[in-house]
């Protein structure tokens, strides 16, 4: 992207999200832009002359390159959807034409043009060369958060580096996250807007700030100008006279490499179909879910057994598993040895919850190693799914460590959004599991992906007692809607050694750590271009998806991997509720004399909602039981929870994805894709040792006609 273009996507982005939130046709669209220091004209209008000559002036230049034609598409898509929750038109309603406001229609008509493309599931592959290429357009919100504890925070100096990497505006959010008042002053090298006790101030270069955070929680926000890149500041608490040094950067003027790293794409070779099989098709095709190019498997680790996935973390984080002895003896404060430990510049770590049990503590206690050695931290939750000591757990490392950094994920809705999305704020969660440990030496660094979360549940049967250790959740098990919910998960991971592999899925995390801070809009890792030579040589590829922003491209992959299998489909997954799409697939995949093996859990007890997600296994076991061979797991006092597929004895998918509407609809998921008979081959033990401890399901179940009444509204259904 020209860098010295005079008009961004920022003018994009900021046209857009002015005339999104005309719900009232006779109100200036500026009057929706809080926080904007002027009144700006929307880019769009009337006179607009097409989606081509609009997107060169959105992106600023007049050879918009196909990944930005692409990713303008997406980003079309996406404010349209915004207009349409809005002004309640399109699928909520109201006739566009029904808003009598000139510039909102052309809006309208500009959009449409620009998001055609999203309408097809597959993106046809353009020209150019294959290989990386680097992504820097303004077009994202950027929102951090700042921990303070002015009682815990050590005397040395700590960094906390804020990323403005292709950000139209930056916000960090200062918290507080212990219970002394904290006074923070300081300077910066650039204009600074501080928003704090219900005011906002301007603090020029050079000049002197302060402001203070006294209650539980309290905020403070902090806006950043362009040219600020540095502020030298100090804490201060009552109790204390001497203040602890904080540097506050601009992450990609003090690590470039960094910045570099986290603004790549990849621009994938795609075979000719003609040389394809079906399956091969599928694999190889572009669509606007985000994956990473074909690259080769080569020797993963499968972590089948519960301490082999929790000890997996642990050595890529000690250099060394904890022993059986020391899982046994549950001490959550036992001596760690960092003798072998690798020497670490970033880790990734993206889970459903970090809970603070045993298993939560010892990886925090990891982290908090490298922390200590100035390592980049980046952790991913969910907020919904956090009790008060998680929480005060990862706060209080994020405030002695300013170097960890701590995203909250919580989805919110649209102004005006229908109340099925105002309700789905409460249950749409971040789902993409990773640990990625990026070494100074290549060889020792790793990535673990699979269906594993930070919780004691994945480790032991049985909760082991931490009443010694008042910081840590005692959680036990329930049933229903509890957050102290406790089952014993038998679950499937796989780990990467590779480092080009390794370095991959790290990078494309990295596009859901940037994603935009308002919409959870993330951007997209590849484009496909037109392979020169035979068929790629990698044959395993990652995805991540964000269904409510890529236009659920991951329920038409899964659909056309299911209409793509010639004889036989194999499933390990506890959830069956399928959507429509997927249920259509599966219809034709029968019809056609399509083998399909399903090992699940029916009951679903110990789970949250466990007696509705056993009435929705039950539903689909009363539609499929007599044409599917659908088994429960049954080992003693364990709850499946692995999400395995396999095809054709050709291709694997392992993931985060369940079979059911939250996975396709609301909730963000990840998951790697082989088309290799030899690593089906290394997979199906893991299979038959599932089919081992599993029992045949009978056709005829019993559910109560108030949860089938209840099931039959689909926003209910989707939302399980």
């Amino acid at each position: 992207m020209n860098g010295s273009a005079s008009i961004t996507l920022a003018a994009f982005g900021l046209a857009l999200t002015a005339l999104a939130g005309c719900a009232d046709p006779g109100r200036n669209a500026c009057e929706f832009l809080p926080g904007q220091a002027a009144c700006t004209r929307p880019a769009l209008s009337a006179g607009t002359p097409g989606p081509q000559v609009a997107a060169a002036q959105f992106f600023g230049n007049t050879g918009t390159s196909d990944y930005e034609s692409r990713f303008l598409a997406l980003l079309a898509h996406n404010q349209l959807g915004a207009m349409d929750r809005a002004n309640g038109t399109g699928p909520f309603g109201r006739n566009r034409r029904d808003v009598q406001n000139r510039d909102v229609q052309a809006t309208y008509t500009t959009l449409q043009q620009l998001a055609g493309p999203v309408a097809t599931p597959r993106l046809p592959p353009s020209g150019g060369n294959v290989g990386e290429g680097r992504f820097d357009g303004r077009w994202r919100v950027s929102r951090q958060t700042l921990y303070i504890d002015a009682a815990a925070r050590p005397s040395a100096p700590k960094i906390f580096d804020f990323s403005g990497l292709q950000a139209r505006s930056v916000e960090i959010v200062v918290r507080q996250a212990g219970k002394q008042a904290a006074d923070i002053e300081g300077s910066c090298d650039g204009a600074l807007v501080i928003r704090a006790g219900g005011g906002s101030r301007t603090i020029a270069a050079s000049t002197a700030f302060r402001f203070r955070l006294s209650g539980a929680n309290d905020t403070a926000s902090l806006f950043p100008s362009d040219s600020l890149n540095r502020c030298n500041a100090t804490i201060r608490s009552s109790l204390a006279q001497a203040g602890a040094p904080l540097a506050i950067r601009r992450e990609e003027a003090a690590d470039p490499a960094l910045a570099a790293f986290d603004s790549r794409y990849q621009r994938c070779p795609v075979p000719d179909d003609a040389s394809l099989d079906a399956l091969e098709r599928v694999f190889y095709a572009s669509r606007w879910l985000s994956q990473t190019c074909a690259v080769p498997i080569g020797q993963p680790r499968l972590l089948r057994k519960s301490r082999d996935g929790f000890n997996a973390k642990v050595e890529a984080l000690m250099g060394a598993p904890l022993s059986d002895a020391a899982i046994d003896k549950g001490d959550p404060e036992l001596p760690l040895d960092f003798s072998r430990a690798p020497r670490l510049k970033l880790i990734y770590l993206s889970s459903l919850e970090f809970k603070a049990d045993f298993s939560g503590r010892i990886i925090e206690r990891l982290i908090r190693h490298h922390a200590a050695l100035g390592t980049k931290v980046r952790i991913m939750v969910t907020d919904v799914l956090e009790r008060e000591k998680d929480d005060a757990m990862l706060h209080r490392l994020a405030a002695e460590f300013p170097n960890v950094e701590l995203q909250e994920y919580r989805w919110r809705a649209d102004h005006g959004a229908p109340i099925d999305e105002q309700i789905s704020q409460l249950h749409k969660v971040h789902h993409v599991k990773m640990l990625a440990t990026l070494a100074l030496d290549p060889a020792r660094s790793r990535v673990i992906i699979g269906g594993r979360n930070i919780h004691d549940g994945f480790l032991f049967h049985q909760p082991i007692d931490l009443s010694r250790y008042p910081g840590l959740e005692q959680y036990g098990k329930t049933d229903g809607f509890s957050l102290n919910y406790y089952s014993n998960w038998s679950d499937f991971d796989i780990e990467f050694a590779d480092p080009t592999i390794v370095d991959t899925l790290a990078a494309h995390l990295s596009t859901i750590w940037l994603r935009d801070a308002d919409t959870n809009l993330a951007r997209p890792f590849s484009i496909p271009v037109r392979s020169k030579g035979g068929r790629p040589s990698g044959n395993a590829r990652h995805f991540i998806s964000v269904p409510y922003e890529d236009s659920h491209a991951l329920e038409d992959y899964f659909v056309e991997l299911v209409d793509a299998a010639s004889h036989h489909i194999q499933i390990v997954n506890p959830y069956l509720n399928l959507t429509p799409s997927l249920a259509r697939a599966f219809d034709r995949a029968l019809a056609r004399g399509v083998k399909i093996d399903i090992v699940g859990r029916i009951d679903l007890k110990g789970d949250i909602g466990g007696k509705f997600l056993t009435a929705l296994n039950k539903l689909f076991v009363e539609e499929y039981g007599d044409r599917i061979n659908i088994r429960e797991f049954k080992a003693p006092d364990v709850v499946l929870h692995s999400k395995i597929m396999m095809i054709d004895e050709r291709l694997v998918a392992i993931s985060s994805v369940n079979l059911n509407n939250r996975s396709f609809f609301h909730d963000s998921e990840n998951g790697m894709v082989v088309l290799d008979p030899a690593f089906y081959a290394r997979m199906k033990p893991v299979y038959d040792d599932y089919l081992a401890h599993s029992n045949p399901v009978a056709a005829n179940v019993t559910i109560p006609w108030a949860y089938r009444l209840l099931f039959d509204d689909v926003w209910v259904r989707q939302a399980f």
